[in-house]
């Protein structure tokens, strides 16, 4: 009886990790992931325009979406300055996204979190990506 309670947990649970087997095959594919999903955020909550005057600002600083997974922290402080921090921050802006950044990604990788307040952005996007370091390829 507990069993076939069990059975619809166990076959989403075994879905997702075949979702994300077939959506992860390498170090590469998970670094697509992470620029994919800061493009999405940035241009669903700042718009396209602004989303492209941050990728333009990042460009001018000879740092590309690309280099996210690699050098998170260089992202964050970038995105701070263009979005500013301390008293001329705008309402939190950076944490914000960074926090909803995160959140996105462990939803399409399927995973529980528990994201601190604020978020250390560059220490999550490091240890995730250690932690799918391992998967297929290396490259």
């Amino acid at each position: 009886m507990i069993l076939i309670r069990l059975l619809p947990t166990i076959t989403n649970s075994i879905n997702r990790w075949f979702a994300l087997h077939t959506l992860i095959q390498t170090k590469a594919d998970f670094d697509r992931l992470i620029v994919e999903v800061v493009d999405d955020v940035l241009k669903y909550c700042l718009g396209a325009v602004n989303a492209n005057m941050i990728y333009y600002y990042l460009e001018k600083r000879n740092y590309s979406l690309s280099e996210i997974p690699r050098r998170p922290e260089k992202f964050s402080e970038e995105l701070r300055n263009v979005l500013g921090f301390g008293s001329r921050q705008i309402l939190g802006a950076p944490s914000i996204l960074e926090e909803e950044i995160l959140e996105v990604l462990y939803k399409k990788l399927g995973l529980c979190h528990s994201i601190e307040k604020p978020p250390d952005f560059p220490r999550q996007i490091k240890k995730l990506r250690q932690t799918y370091a391992t998967i297929g390829n290396t490259t």
